[in-house]
């Protein structure tokens, strides 16, 4: 979360911006409900209402004292009514049809931090769609290269399809490499998420190989850090 109440209010407006733009599509790609987006663009409008309101609230505040010393500090001048409340902005209204005035949701940043983990925790987030949103802060500096290294983990499906997994830490992701038998090393695709399925022809039906497989991160769309150690699969031809 921002520290200060203009930092709040501008990723709430990032995020319910960008969460909308391009027919919903970041909406889409992180499985965000109609209703909870109704919900963030309730809240962007309420926090800015709510710094249009106090700031129109400090102001009366300092013309009501200002206004008081003058029986202090005044000529004298015959008498006037006393002053009226402050002017408050005029309540948004979420859009209809019909127009709704938005209201206040008492434990909204419960939801909303929420919502946050789950986009963040997501296997296909992208640190740039965070950035959109105003959910990313300052970049994270990564850890030295010459200690990071992925470690890998896997399970052969029913298909027979091998998947990898890799924690994908403050890094783009990484590239998976594979070495068959009688084959030379090869990359076989990058993966932004922690899972990857791996994209390779099986063996022959009823046929074992060993399949080796190591991973290297990726930062800044470079590679980065050390290959990981080898992860043997025995893959089946089905």
């Amino acid at each position: 979360m921002p520290k200060t109440t203009d930092g709040i209010g501008q990723m709430l407006v990032a995020f319910d911006t960008n969460i909308n733009a391009n027919a919903k599509a970041l909406a889409i790609k992180y499985n965000v409900a109609d209703a909870d987006l109704t919900r963030i663009s309730q809240a962007a409008m309420v926090w800015q209402w709510f710094m249009q309101a106090l700031s129109s609230a400090r102001v009366w505040s300092r013309s009501l004292t200002e206004t008081r010393d003058r029986m202090v500090a005044a000529a004298q001048n015959g008498t006037q009514p006393l002053p009226g409340g402050p002017m408050l902005p005029a309540v948004p209204d979420l859009p209809g049809p019909p127009p709704t005035p938005a209201q206040l949701e008492p434990g909204f940043f419960t939801f909303f931090t929420g919502l946050v983990a789950q986009i963040k925790n997501a296997e296909n987030y992208d640190v740039a769609d965070g950035q959109l949103l105003g959910i990313e802060g300052a970049e994270m500096q990564p850890p030295d290269p010459a200690t990071t290294i992925p470690h890998l983990t896997g399970e052969i499906f029913t298909s027979g399809q091998p998947e990898i997994s890799c924690t994908k830490g403050v890094f783009q992701g990484f590239d998976v490499l594979l070495t068959r038998p009688g084959q030379a090393r090869k990359i076989i695709g990058f993966s932004n998420g922690r899972r990857f399925n791996v994209p390779e022809p099986l063996p022959a039906p009823g046929m074992a190989e060993v399949w080796k497989f190591e991973a290297q991160y990726r930062y800044q769309d470079q590679p980065f850090g050390q290959i990981s150690q080898p992860l043997n699969l025995t893959v089946w031809g089905v």
